[in-house]
């Protein structure tokens, strides 16, 4: 294109470069495309500029404005396309410069094409953009399209369109499929802190985490239902093939052993493999000390008396790994009674003398774990101790 103007060569090479950019020009440009008085007394105005940039992106993309090639996904066939489950329109050079995996396959596929004669020319504008298939999985019509908002503006937060966990896992796939590492990261990010609530810091490392947590049991990460239900789809995740996420596995790990108790009362995770629920019980018996012996077991408590409601098959595979968790609890409570009643649980107990409306049950379910846990070899200690709280 040829432009008739006298206009400055270098200003209009810096013009070039905010429209590709949003940048390049500093307040002098701003002086003339956008003057609002907003931009200059925040201090932001490059975040600005390049929200603007993106949505400006998005329109271009969603309004299919200048697009010439189309990304399909195998599969089921649509409506509008024989074979292909989705078909979105999108532009060469945003892919190309964006992702090595459609740089490869756009750049090989253009050396595959045959030219095109002059007496088709005129055929081959009317006809559609050609397409370029992906496999499914692990694309989805849902991943690729928050796949390729991302390409086009840099993050997953681009419409006030969501997606849910099964979503999140595709995308992750997608990125992997196709070596785009920042998209990996932000999604991995996002699993982690917003629809995991954090996933049990599982960006620490075991030092790290065992210095904020000192060791005690229930004292960190989230235990609400949905985290409950979802931490058994995040460890299967994690661990396939194709996956084998190690961040997402030690924070779900961790997850499945501080949600022992009312957290073990979902059909998600009396249905996982006995492996993964054979090492969460191994992970709770290692947590099961004199510190944490009473929360362990008023957890395990709390559950049993849930799970006496329900009956569905999958009860009672939670029931049997928590009284396989009680077990330990109980030996420990009556094998170390000095360390375990010293504790501040039981102390509070002692010094409230019972006038909170839970202490009752808790009283009684202590009695009743010294009664499965008591063994000759361990009379004598357990004795004292019952003895000094029962004089003082």
């Amino acid at each position: 294109m040829h432009l008739t103007t006298s206009i400055n060569p270098n200003l209009f090479s810096k013009e070039l470069e905010y429209l590709y950019t949003g940048k390049g020009l500093g307040a002098a440009f701003e002086f003339f495309y956008d003057s609002s008085e907003h931009y200059r007394e925040e201090g932001d105005a490059e975040e600005n500029r390049i929200d603007k940039l993106r949505k400006d992106l998005v329109f271009m993309w969603r309004s299919r404005l200048y697009s010439d090639v189309r990304i399909g996904i195998e599969g089921s066939s649509s409506s509008h396309h024989d074979g292909l489950a989705a078909v979105f329109s999108t532009h060469r050079f945003v892919l190309v410069s964006r992702s090595d995996y459609f740089h490869n396959a756009l750049i090989a596929w253009n050396t595959q094409k045959p030219e095109i004669r002059d007496e088709d020319q005129e055929d081959d504008r009317s006809a559609e953009p050609p397409t370029l298939m992906l496999p499914s999985p692990p694309f989805t019509p849902p991943s690729l399209h928050f796949v390729l908002g991302f390409i086009y503006t840099g993050t997953l937060i681009f419409s006030n369109r969501t997606y849910d966990l099964d979503t999140a896992f595709h995308i992750m796939r997608s990125a992997t499929y196709i070596s785009l590492t920042s998209l990996y990261d932000e999604v991995q990010a996002r699993i982690v802190q917003e629809m995991m609530h954090g996933l049990f810091h599982a960006y620490l490392d075991f030092p790290e985490y065992e210095r904020i947590t000192g060791g005690k049991w229930g004292v960190s990460g989230c235990r609400c239902r949905q985290c409950a239900r979802r931490i058994p789809r995040v460890i299967e995740f994690a661990l396939l093939d194709d996956v084998k996420n190690d961040l997402l596995q030690r924070g779900a790990r961790r997850g499945l052993v501080g949600m022992f108790g009312e957290g073990w009362c979902n059909a998600e995770f009396a249905r996982l493999d006995k492996k993964i629920r054979d090492t969460a019980l191994k992970g709770v018996a290692k947590r099961t000390t004199p510190l944490n012996v009473f929360p362990l077991l008023f957890a395990a408590e709390f559950a049993l008396t849930k799970l006496k409601a329900i009956i569905d098959p999958w009860a009672d595979t939670s029931r049997d790994m928590i009284m396989d968790a009680r077990r330990h609890i109980d030996h420990l409570l009556c094998s170390q009674p000095d360390e375990c009643f010293s504790q501040s649980e039981w102390l509070e107990l002692m010094d409230t003398d019972g006038v909170k409306f839970e202490d009752r049950d808790h009283v009684e379910w202590i009695i009743k774990s010294i009664q499965r846990g008591f063994a000759e070899k361990s009379a004598g200690k357990l004795y004292q101790v019952c003895l000094y709280y029962h004089t003082s």
